[in-house]
């Protein structure tokens, strides 16, 4: 009997600390406009952005097929690596290096085989023939 009654007491107590469940609002799914851009929903705060370096010319690398790549880097004396996407915004001339401004834009829920970001362009801070 006292059993149940320290259970029942100790059950009370445990239930009126306890916060009351509040509903969460459903997830709205969103999609991309017709560009294939997704609406922001976490971009890196007002003034925060990436500085990036992109090579004069692009390489082979293999994606869905084989294609070509920029190649990029965020600072000046690191080795190039392969984009094996695109940076909204930026329109790549051969020849050019550019230091460009972008900001992160997360996707939610990409499919499997897409990448959970996108870059877009803010400024090209410079470019010069190589």
């Amino acid at each position: 009997m006292v059993n149940k009654l320290l259970t029942g007491i100790v059950l009370l107590a445990l239930t009126a600390c306890s916060e009351p469940s509040v509903p969460e609002p459903p997830l709205a799914i969103k999609q991309p406009d017709e560009s294939g851009v997704y609406p922001p929903v976490i971009t890196a705060p007002d003034g925060a952005s990436l500085i990036l370096w992109v090579a004069a010319e692009k390489r082979e690398c293999m994606a869905v097929g084989p294609t070509e790549c920029l190649q990029i880097r965020f600072h000046p004396n690191e080795e190039w690596q392969l984009l094996y996407g695109e940076i909204i915004g930026f329109e790549y001339q051969p020849g050019q290096v550019y230091q460009i401004e972008v900001s992160e834009v997360l996707i939610p829920e990409p499919p499997a085989d897409a990448p959970d970001r996108q870059w877009v362009l803010r400024t090209i801070i410079s470019s010069h023939a190589e």
